[in-house]
C-alpha cells in the first residue's frame, strides 16, 4: 500500500512538472475575485500553487403551487495548494463550470487548456491517459469532502434535534410542574392532617404509644447496618426480646443512650405496640419524600429558565441523612455504613439542599445497581463525610476548609477508559445489564458539583470503587 501510494505521488509530481511549470501559464487572482463562475465556459485545468479557493453552488428551486422560485447558495468545498480545479468541466468535454470558484485568499494558479499538447505520448499515452492520476486524486479529494460535509450535517442535525427536544421539554416543564404540584400539595396537606390527628389521638389515649409514635417520627438511626445488627443481638440477649422487636428497637436513633426506653415497663409493652413506632417512622419518610419530590419539581421548572434556591448555612450531613432515607429500599441486602462527623463540626455552606441530595442519591443508586446486577457477594457500601483544611496557594498563611464525601462500594468497578465517558450526557455502557452513568445521573452530579466550584475524584478497581465529592466551604456562591 505504501509503495502504491509512493508511485501515485511520483506520477502526480511528473504531471505537475510537465504541464504546470510554464511561467507563461501562471496567473494570480486577488482575494474575493472569481476564477470562474457557475455556468461559464471553462476550457482550463488549474493547479493551485498557493492560496485557497472556496466553491459555491447556486440552486434555484421552483414551487409549482405558488409559481415562485427560491435561490440558495451552498458552500460545496474548499481547495488549497496541490489541488486541481476544473477537472470535471475540462475532461468531460462539457466545458461549463458547475460552481463558482472564489479566491478565499490571494491565489497563484498554473493552468493548461484545450490547446495544450500531450507530452511524450509514445511513453506516457494521451493527455487523458496521463491525467488519470490527477483525476483519481481529485475524485478522492472530492469524496473525502463530501463525507466530511455529510458528517458535519448529521452532527448539526443531531444537535438541532437535541436542542429542539430540550426546548420542548422546557416549554412542557411548567405544565408538568403545575400538575405534579397539585398532587403533591394534596399529599402534603393530607399527611399533615394525619400527623395532627394521630398526635392528638395518641397523646390523649396512651402515653406509651405516644412516645413510640414520636420516636418513629424522628426517623431511623443513621448508624451502619452492622452496628444496628450488633445492637439488635445485644437487645435480644439482654432483654429477652424477639428478633423482630430487637431489630426495630435498634433502629431508634441513639437508643442505647435513652434509659427511659430500655426499662422493663417500656420493653414489656413494646412488642404489641411496635406498629405505633412503625407508623411514626413511615409518616416521617412520607414527609421527607413529599419535600424532596416538591424540590425536584422545582428543579424541573428550571428547565424553562430560572435559578435554584440556594441559601446560607446548609449542612452537608443533613443532606446525606436525607438521601439515605430516600434510597433505603435500594439498600436492602447491602451492608451499609455511613460515618458522619459531629454535625456542629461541619461548616454550613451556601447551597440548595435538593441539589446536594440529588448528588448523593445518584451516587448511592449507581453503587446499588452495580452491586445487585453483578450479584456481588457480601455487597457493601460505605459513605464517609469529613472536613479537611487546605492551605492557600498565595503568599499568605490563610487556610480554608473543604468538605469531602466519599461513596465506596465493593462492586465490579468502572473500567479506566470509561472514567470520563460516564459523566457525558446520555452515555450508557452495558455490562451484564449494568448501565454506567444512568443516562443523565452522573451528568447531573458533575453539573451540580461544578456549579459549587467542587471536584469529583474517581478511583476504581474490581472490588473497590470510590467516588469522592469535594466541596469548598467558601466562595461556593456558584453558578445556579
Amino acid at each position: 500500500m505504501i509503495i502504491e501510494q509512493e508511485e501515485f505521488q511520483k506520477k502526480l509530481k511528473r504531471i505537475n512538472l510537465a504541464y504546470f511549470s510554464d511561467p507563461d501559464r501562471i496567473i494570480t487572482i486577488s482575494r474575493g475575485n472569481s476564477v470562474v463562475r457557475q455556468g461559464e465556459q471553462n476550457k482550463r485545468l488549474y493547479l493551485i500553487l498557493s492560496g485557497s479557493v472556496v466553491s459555491y453552488r447556486h440552486v434555484v428551486k421552483e414551487d409549482p403551487e405558488t409559481a415562485s422560485t427560491s435561490h440558495k447558495i451552498y458552500k460545496a468545498f474548499r481547495a488549497g495548494p496541490g489541488d486541481y480545479l476544473g477537472v470535471q468541466s475540462f475532461f468531460s468535454g462539457w466545458f461549463r463550470s458547475s460552481s463558482d470558484l472564489i479566491a478565499e485568499t490571494d491565489l497563484e494558479l498554473a493552468y493548461i487548456d484545450t490547446a495544450t499538447p500531450a507530452v511524450d505520448v509514445e511513453h506516457y499515452g494521451t493527455l487523458l491517459e496521463q491525467f488519470v492520476p490527477a483525476i483519481v486524486h481529485e475524485l478522492a479529494a472530492r469524496n473525502t469532502r463530501v463525507f466530511d460535509r455529510t458528517a458535519e450535517k448529521e452532527e448539526a442535525l443531531r444537535m438541532l434535534h437535541r436542542s429542539e427536544m430540550a426546548a420542548t421539554l422546557g416549554q412542557l416543564s411548567a405544565g408538568i410542574a403545575h400538575e405534579l404540584n397539585n398532587s403533591l400539595g394534596v399529599l402534603s396537606r393530607k399527611t399533615d392532617f394525619v400527623l395532627e390527628t394521630l398526635d392528638n389521638m395518641f397523646r390523649q389515649e396512651n402515653a406509651f404509644r405516644y412516645t413510640l409514635y414520636n420516636k418513629g417520627l424522628e426517623g431511623a438511626s443513621s448508624s451502619s447496618t452492622s452496628e444496628q445488627r450488633r445492637l439488635a443481638r445485644q437487645f435480644e440477649k439482654n432483654y429477652g426480646l424477639s428478633q423482630d422487636v430487637a431489630k426495630a428497637l435498634a433502629l431508634i436513633p441513639d437508643i442505647q443512650n435513652q434509659p427511659e426506653l430500655l426499662n422493663k415497663p417500656f420493653l414489656s409493652q413494646l412488642e404489641q405496640n411496635l406498629p405505633y413506632w412503625e407508623l411514626g417512622h413511615d409518616l416521617h419518610d412520607m414527609k421527607l419524600a413529599v419535600r424532596h419530590a416538591t424540590a425536584i419539581v422545582r428543579s424541573v421548572r428550571l428547565l424553562g429558565g430560572g435559578n435554584t434556591r440556594r441559601e446560607e448555612g446548609v449542612n452537608v450531613t443533613d443532606s446525606l441523612t436525607e438521601a439515605v432515607a430516600l434510597v433505603k429500599s435500594s439498600l436492602r441486602g447491602v451492608d451499609f455504613e455511613m460515618v458522619l462527623p459531629p454535625r456542629d463540626s461541619v461548616p454550613g455552606i451556601f447551597a440548595d439542599m435538593t441539589e446536594l441530595v440529588q448528588i448523593w442519591i445518584n451516587l448511592l443508586q449507581n453503587a446499588c445497581d452495580a452491586l445487585k446486577i453483578e450479584n456481588t457477594p457480601n455487597p457493601s457500601i460505605h459513605v464517609e463525610c469529613r472536613v479537611e483544611k487546605i492551605s492557600s496557594k498565595d503568599q499568605t498563611s490563610h487556610t480554608t476548609r473543604e468538605i469531602l464525601v466519599s461513596v465506596t462500594d465493593n462492586g465490579p468497578g468502572v473500567p479506566k477508559d470509561l472514567h470520563e465517558k460516564i459523566f457525558r450526557p446520555n452515555f450508557t455502557t452495558k455490562k451484564k445489564g449494568l448501565s454506567f452513568g444512568l443516562g443523565l445521573g452522573l451528568t447531573i452530579v458533575r453539573r451540580i458539583v461544578d456549579s459549587y466550584g467542587g471536584r469529583i475524584r474517581l478511583e476504581s478497581v474490581p472490588g473497590h470503587t470510590v467516588f469522592t465529592i469535594v466541596i469548598p466551604t467558601i466562595n461556593n456562591h456558584g453558578k445556579n
